[in-house]
């Protein structure tokens, strides 16, 4: 098998591109938990989870659609 993919799930792709930038944002278990909920497969998840550098840059499109920007600090979100 190829170390690097053909994307031809485009779902998938999408649900990666939003799980790194989980990744970036926030650790690796929320990634996984996203990932997981979007349907990736678990042998994905775990290449991605353990080589992100290795992952393809996002289109811009994911850019754009999967952008996530987290809360400044001092922001308290209600419970």
């Amino acid at each position: 098998m190829h170390v690097r993919q053909r994307r031809s799930d485009e779902a998938t792709a999408n649900a990666v591109a939003r799980g790194l930038n989980i990744l970036g944002v926030r650790d690796a278990v929320q990634a996984r938990r996203y990932m997981e909920f979007k349907g990736v497969p678990a042998m994905v998840i775990e290449r991605v989870l353990a080589q992100p550098e290795q992952c393809r840059k996002p289109t811009p499109a994911q850019l754009v659609s999967e952008a996530i920007t987290p809360f400044p600090h001092h922001v308290r979100m209600p419970r």
